[in-house]
């Protein structure tokens, strides 16, 4: 399997995981500043994860 791949795999399983850990585990936890800051983490390693598989994909 390439490295891009399975790197962009583990990165997107990942931002998977933790969204839904922010989402369950720490609502009720996190101020909603710190939440949106978490989702926008989430959602940028999803970027980056999905960019990974991409270049697998062309590469």
């Amino acid at each position: 399997m390439k490295p891009f791949l399975l790197t962009g795999a583990v990165a997107a399983g990942l931002a998977v995981a933790a969204g839904a850990f922010g989402a369950h585990a720490l609502s009720e936890r996190l101020t909603p500043e710190r939440l949106a800051v978490f989702e926008t983490a989430v959602r940028y390693q999803m970027y980056h994860a999905l960019a990974l598989l991409f270049v697998g994909w062309v590469g």
